[in-house]
C-alpha cells in the first residue's frame, strides 16, 4: 500500500489518479478535501498533527510513501512565513518519524529547484550544487531536505528527493507564468513578459512530474539522495512567449521592462543525467505540446473548472 501526502494538490492528486489507474492500493491524505472523489481511502489530516500522521500508519499496511504535501511555492502564503515553515519543515519531521517507526520500504519526497537559488554562470546545475535559496519558501525546502538527510544518514530511512522545476498543467490552482498566458488569451487581453535575458525559466509538465514520481517509486534500487527533474527547456520569458504563440495563435503578449516572474530563473539548466541513469527519466511532453494540452483542458473544463 502507498501513502500519498498532499493528495489534493497539483502533483499529489495527479499521482493518486495515475496510480489508481494502475490498480495500486492507495491511502491519500491532505488538510483539504480532494477536488473530486476517488476510489481510495482518504484521510483529512494536517501534516503538522503528529498524532494524525502516526494514526495513518497504524491503521494501514503502508510500505511506500510519496510526500507531495507542502506549501508549494513562494506565491502561497507569502505573508505567513510561520505557516510555510511549520508545514514544510515540522510536517516533514512528523512524517519522517512516522515512516521510521513503520519501517517503510521507500519514501519519495518532492523538493524544488528553488533550493539552488541564484547560481553564477550558465553551466548545468547538478545535484551537488550549493543550495543558495534565500526566500522563506526556498529556505523551508532546504530545511526539509536537511531533515530527511538526517533521517537517511542517522536511521537509514530510505528517502529520496525529486527537485522539480516549475510545474504547469491541468490542476494548477496557484499563479503560474504559463497559466497567466492562457488566462490572458482566454480573456483577449495582452500580457507582458520580462525582457531580462539573464532570467530563464525551466518548466515541467504535470504528466512528466507524475512519471518521474512513479519511476522513482518503482526503480529496483536508487543510490542517490537527490535527483533533478525538469522538462528540458531553459528559456527567457520572451522565448516562452514565442513557444506559447505557436500553441495558442490568439495569444497577445510582448516583452517589456517588467520584473521576471518566479524565483528559479537565475541559474544554468538543470542537469538530469542522474535521473536518466538511475530512474530512466526523460521528459516526454515538450513545452509547446504541454501548453496546447493545458489550453485544451481549460477549454473543456469551462469557466467554473479552469485550473
Amino acid at each position: 500500500m502507498i501513502l500519498v501526502t498532499g493528495a489534493a494538490g497539483l502533483v499529489g492528486y495527479a499521482v493518486v489518479r495515475s496510480l489508481l489507474r494502475d490498480g495500486t492500493e492507495i491511502v491519500a491524505t491532505d488538510s483539504r478535501s480532494l477536488p473530486e472523489s476517488l476510489d481510495c481511502r482518504f484521510v483529512e489530516a494536517d501534516l503538522r498533527d503528529s498524532s494524525a500522521m502516526t494514526a495513518i500508519f497504524a491503521g494501514n499496511r503502508i510500505r511506500r510513501v510519496i510526500h507531495a504535501g507542502a506549501i508549494s511555492g513562494s506565491m502561497v502564503a507569502p505573508d505567513d512565513p510561520l505557516r510555510v515553515m511549520t508545514v514544510n519543515v515540522a510536517g516533514t519531521i512528523y512524517l519522517a518519524e512516522a515512516c521510521r517507526l513503520a519501517h517503510i520500504e521507500r519514501l519519495i519526497a518532492l523538493s524544488s529547484i528553488g533550493v539552488y537559488g541564484d547560481q553564477p554562470g550558465t553551466e548545468p546545475v547538478k545535484e551537488d550544487a550549493p543550495r543558495l535559496g534565500t526566500d522563506v519558501y526556498s529556505c523551508s525546502k532546504i530545511a526539509m531536505e536537511s531533515v530527511l538527510l538526517g533521517y537517511r544518514m542517522n536511521f537509514g530511512l530510505p528517502v529520496h528527493l525529486l527537485r522539480m522545476s516549475s510545474i504547469f498543467g491541468p490542476g494548477r490552482r496557484t499563479p503560474c507564468f504559463v497559466r497567466g498566458l492562457l488566462e490572458a488569451a482566454e480573456e483577449g487581453r495582452e500580457t507582458l513578459a520580462s525582457g531580462d535575458t539573464s532570467h530563464r525559466r525551466q518548466f515541467l509538465h504535470i504528466d512528466d512530474a507524475v512519471e518521474a514520481v512513479k519511476l522513482a517509486l518503482a526503480a529496483p534500487s536508487i543510490a542517490e539522495f537527490a535527483y533533478n527533474i525538469t522538462g528540458g527547456t531553459w528559456l527567457t520569458e520572451g522565448e516562452v512567449i514565442d513557444v506559447a504563440r505557436r500553441a495558442i495563435p490568439t495569444l497577445r503578449a510582448r516583452v517589456d521592462d517588467v520584473p521576471p516572474l518566479g524565483l528559479d530563473g537565475r541559474m544554468g539548466p538543470l542537469d538530469t543525467t542522474r535521473a536518466a541513469a538511475d530512474l530512466g527519466y526523460r521528459p516526454r511532453v515538450s513545452l509547446k505540446e504541454g501548453i496546447a494540452k493545458y489550453a485544451r483542458s481549460r477549454k473543456e473544463r469551462g469557466p467554473m473548472g479552469k485550473h
